[in-house]
């Protein structure tokens, strides 16, 4: 080999390398971009996580609130049911009340005929 082809050859080797490391930083700057890439959306993650948590919370707050108040409408519920059952008692009580007035009535009713009849007899001249 002569010193002109083993120059040639170390040109182009160098070229080569020329050529590589110019690739090389390129891959390079594509990995600095992705990176950077990366780092915003780690910090966007990191902000949307925030504000699920945020979320997340006021969901909880939100949850332990309607139990209170289901609780709370359970109790009215059952006061509610024993006000109507005091109710129904009362009623049941008046209409009793009622059928005993009534049966009372009829024998006043029974008793003023039977002094009706009597009072007339007594007019007329049957004493």
């Amino acid at each position: 080999m002569s010193t002109e082809e083993r120059i040639l050859r170390l040109e182009n080797a160098f070229t080569t390398l020329v050529e590589l490391a110019g690739s090389q930083q390129t891959r390079i700057s594509n990995l600095e971009q992705s990176f950077q890439t990366l780092v915003e959306l780690a910090r966007n993650v990191e902000e949307r996580m925030g504000q699920h948590l945020a979320w997340i919370n006021q969901l909880g707050e939100a949850q332990a609130n309607s139990e209170a108040k289901i609780a709370a409408l359970a109790d009215a519920q059952i006061k509610t049911e024993e006000r109507i059952t005091g109710l129904v008692e009362a009623q049941q009580r008046t209409e009793q009340s009622l059928a005993d007035l009534a049966e009372a009535q009829k024998h006043s009713d029974r008793r003023l005929d039977a002094l009706i009849d009597i009072v007339r007899e007594g007019r007329n001249g049957k004493s």
